[in-house]
């Protein structure tokens, strides 16, 4: 009876040993996972930031272009309006100039 008992009881260490094993395992394989998750929600993390830059780029490259574009016209509307007000300013130049011409020489128009 005694070597059924001793059996039993080295039955017992090794499945406590076993047991331990799986429950190291275990705990490893917890470890791992927990790492990878995380390396995983860190690798995510980064490209969303990254596509974010890119897309952020993107939309400043869009505005500054709208704006260059934008200001280039407002620049050849100033031009275009600057010559038909020096036009203009010419034209009623000789017109003053004539009218003091003649009240000077006494002439009335």
């Amino acid at each position: 009876m005694s070597s059924v008992i001793e059996a039993t009881v080295k039955a017992l260490v090794e499945f406590e040993s076993e047991l331990d094993k799986a429950k190291a395992e275990a705990a490893e394989a917890k470890r791992r996972a927990t790492k990878d998750a995380a390396d995983w929600a860190e690798a995510a993390k980064a490209s969303a930031i990254s596509k974010a830059q890119e897309i952020g780029a993107r939309r400043v490259a869009d505005a500054k272009a709208e704006a260059e574009s934008e200001a280039e016209r407002i620049r050849q509307k100033g031009a275009s309006d600057l010559k038909a007000f020096e036009s203009s300013i010419s034209r009623h130049r000789s017109k003053a100039a004539d009218l003091v011409a003649s009240r000077l020489l006494g002439e009335t128009a």
